[in-house]
């Protein structure tokens, strides 16, 4: 159910008829995406991405968050929002979906310098909320992408496969050309492991992204096409959905077990007395 688009009536009737109803949020940013991709990419991938999970969850779909924490592009363009700003948006949100009886938050983020800033928020407000029945949780689709990039084969691949009107592979030129811009970071005695790591250290440095690649692109768009982003848009919302199962059934037995041990307190208490 998108939010936009539905009525008022519907969307309380299916909180009231479900429980157990969860909202997604996506989040994403406006920063540059090399030559060939919108400044929009990340928000148009977590839309689509956070669309087909409510569509298989029956979850209520929620506009997305345009702006995000994109300093690490600078001085290359981005429009950026503070960590602060972020937290604020989202836990004002969570409150009013919470006030209207949702009691399962997902947040789908789409831009990795979002990341740290949305699991301090999360873990505030599962403290704030932890006596309410209330889960929030926070997913980074780019944690499912075995080497995740930035405008590179995966990124150019979703939005292929999302929205081909908007990729320009005609302006990327030769292969040889992006790899020698952007960053490898192979051949130097390190596994892709070690590499993902480094380089997610890396980005969070402001205008860290242009003083590792002069375009922009961290990966190889070159090597991208619509069926590779085809597989990966079922692969990440398949893991997604599979995540956010099995983070409520955690969470659902961490309750039941914290109320049984306040029964067991509040009995053994009353036995004393």
């Amino acid at each position: 159910m998108n939010a936009v688009y539905a009525r008022d009536e519907e969307v309380r009737d299916a909180i009231r008829n479900d429980a157990r109803i969860k909202a997604i949020l996506p989040i994403g940013s406006l920063e540059q995406h090399g030559k060939h991709l919108p400044l929009g990419t990340d928000s148009i991938i977590a839309e689509h991405i956070a669309a087909r999970v409510a569509e298989r969850l029956s979850a209520i779909l929620l506009p997305c968050i345009g702006y995000g924490i994109s300093y690490e592009h600078e001085p290359l363009f981005n429009v950026s929002i503070s960590a602060q700003t972020l937290c604020m948006l989202v836990e004002d949100l969570c409150r009013s979906l919470a006030e209207n009886g949702v009691r399962r938050i997902i947040i789908l983020n789409a831009h990795y310098g979002n990341e740290y800033a949305l699991l301090s928020c999360v873990k505030e407000l599962a403290k704030k909320y932890k006596d309410k029945g209330i889960l929030i949780c926070s997913i980074t689709y780019s944690l499912f992408l075995e080497e995740p990039d930035h405008a590179g084969e995966s990124e150019t691949s979703l939005m292929l496969a999302i929205r081909p009107d908007l990729v320009r592979m005609d302006v990327l030129g030769k292969g040889d050309e992006v790899r020698q811009e952007g960053y490898r970071g192979k051949g130097r005695g390190r596994d892709s492991k070690s590499d993902s790591i480094i380089l997610s250290r890396i980005t969070l440095l402001p205008g860290s992204i242009a003083g590792i690649a002069r375009d922009g692109i961290i990966g190889d768009p070159m090597m991208a096409s619509k069926d590779k982003g085809d597989a990966l848009l079922e692969e990440i919302s398949s893991k997604v959905i599979k995540m956010i199962e099995e983070v409520e059934h955690a969470y659902e037995q961490m309750s039941r077990q914290d109320k049984d041990g306040d029964d067991l307190y509040m009995q053994s208490t009353k036995d004393e007395r």
